[in-house]
């Protein structure tokens, strides 16, 4: 299994922002994870909406990753969440480009953001929002582990399961 480094914050404005603008000072496979974010965003600038302290949001930093492995990168995060949300009794569906559902409702957007001038990415960024104890939305159509649960989760818990999954996983894709 690979070994990464994990920062913890408080609050950023974004951890892929954090990620783009200190990538050279970072090896590959360092993650950043806030308990709040001020600036999360999704495609198209979309912005993240996110209570502080009721959701996972993290962001993981690849370095050095050919250009031709981006369908394993993109493969390796899906299927990640994926399993571990099935593995909490929810039906979960992937929805192009980087979305997860429930039915018809949101439950963890995926942004992934790369730099290149070679054959190899000099970064992806991979930022995650998945929605855990949050049960009030500004935006329609989202949901949360606890509303389709009806349950209340440790975040810590469930960081260290998901994390687990990832490592896991990131073998199987060949990264």
């Amino acid at each position: 299994m690979i070994n990464y480094t994990l920062l913890e914050f408080d609050t950023l404005n974004s951890t892929s922002n954090f990620l783009r603008e200190n990538h050279p000072y970072f090896p590959h496979m360092t993650i950043i994870r806030v308990n709040h974010q001020t600036e999360g965003r999704g495609q198209f600038e979309r912005k993240w909406e996110s209570k502080p302290n009721q959701n996972l949001l993290f962001s993981i930093l690849l370095k050095d990753v050919n250009v031709s492995k981006s369908y394993e990168i993109k493969s390796w995060i899906k299927t990640s969440l994926m399993n571990y949300l099935f593995k909490q009794g929810i039906d979960v569906t992937f929805k192009e480009p980087n979305d997860l559902y429930v039915m018809d409702k949101k439950i963890c957007g995926i942004l992934i953001e790369t730099q290149t001038q070679t054959a190899n990415f000099d970064y992806v960024i991979i930022g995650i929002g998945l929605n855990i104890n949050q049960e009030v939305f500004e935006v329609p159509n989202a949901t949360s582990l606890s509303l389709e649960t009806r349950r209340t989760y440790d975040l810590q818990d469930i960081f260290k399961q998901l994390l687990a999954e990832l490592m896991v996983e990131y073998d199987k894709f060949g990264l």
